[in-house]
């Protein structure tokens, strides 16, 4: 007779490892934004367009993949 599977439970929290991480990328924007401000500016700008070309073009997909314009 086969044994009956059981469920093991999720780790939940992420740890101090992630804290960490969060943490030291925090400061690095920080130190970035305080350094080069404009530089940083025009950044998040180019990635805000990045990320609304893509989404343009997801929603160009999935227009073109319901038949409809």
């Amino acid at each position: 007779m086969a044994r009956k599977a059981t469920m093991m439970p999720m780790a939940s929290g992420g740890g101090l490892g992630r804290r960490v991480v969060a943490t030291l990328v925090g400061f690095v924007l920080l130190a970035l934004v305080i350094r080069d401000p404009v530089g940083a500016a025009h950044t998040v700008q180019q990635l805000a367009t990045w990320a609304s070309e893509a989404l343009d073009a997801l929603e160009a997909f999935g227009a073109a993949l319901s038949g409809t314009s």
